[in-house]
């Protein structure tokens, strides 16, 4: 059985939390990742963040705009 990635995991819990927004994640070069979301209709723009918590505060605060 293969194992899961915890990052991958939180991806699709923040893609169910948020499903109208893609979300994925890019390895920094040394150490960490950046956490990245855009609405799936390709407007407004790329949110980016240094973590998954930090991704989801900013979902919050578009989501309340």
């Amino acid at each position: 059985m293969a194992t899961r990635n915890p990052t991958d995991e939180i991806v699709a819990a923040l893609e169910r939390a948020w499903p109208n927004w893609q979300v994925w994640t890019v390895p920094k070069a040394i150490g960490g990742t950046i956490w990245y979301a855009r609405r799936s209709d390709g407007t407004g723009r790329v949110l980016n963040a240094a973590s998954a918590d930090e991704l989801a505060e900013y979902l919050e605060e578009t989501a309340s705009r």
